[in-house]
Order: structure tokens, then sequence, then C-alpha cells
């Protein structure tokens, strides 16, 4: 019996450890590059971290290369200041429409 209770401590710390992740802040940001700076970021891959909420990602202004697939994001709108990216995989999301902004700018 002690390997079934093992298993289910530790599908319950799985399940904690992913809600820990839920929200995108400058900590969690500076911890998986190493940069201080979150200007400084210019590829971020935070794959299957149960992310719903995008925070401070908009911080991150030069970033050219995100990758935020297997999450549970359904809002796209921190990603409208990110004018320099060009790679992004929002793969596996809840995602259900690509509105940035409520506000639509076109340029010739």
């Amino acid at each position: 019996m002690p390997n079934s209770e093992y298993t289910r401590m530790d599908a319950k710390k799985d399940k904690e450890h992913e809600t820990d992740f839920a929200k995108i802040t400058a900590a969690l940001l500076k911890s998986k590059t190493g940069e201080f700076d979150l200007e400084s970021i210019l590829y971020l891959k935070l794959r299957g971290l149960g992310i719903c909420d995008l925070g401070c990602i908009g911080e991150c202004i030069n970033l050219e290369r995100l990758d935020l697939s297997g999450n549970n994001i359904t809002s796209l709108i921190p990603l409208a200041s990110l004018k320099l990216l060009l790679v992004l995989n929002l793969s596996a999301n809840r995602i259900t429409n690509l509105v940035l902004n409520t506000c639509t700018v076109c340029t010739p």
C-alpha cells in the first residue's frame, strides 16, 4: 500500500507545482532566463507550466521568440506590446479569439 499512497502524494505535488506558475511574474521570467532585466530577454520558452495569466510578459519589449505551448492561456492582450515578436507558439492553449486589444490600428 505505501506505493499507492506515494503515487497519490506525487500527483498532488505535481498539481500544486502546476498552479505555481498560473501567472507570469518577473520572478518567473528571471528564473527561467537568468536575465535580471526583462527588456534583455529575446527568447522565452514557458511550455506546459499551467500558465493562464500572461501577467508581466508585455514588459519583455525586445522579445523575438516566445513559446507558450501547452498552457491554459485564454487572453492575448498582454502580447500587444511585443512589437519585435517574430515567432509565437500558442498551441495547446484555450484561446478562443485572436484579439490583442480593443482598438485596431492599420498601417499602409
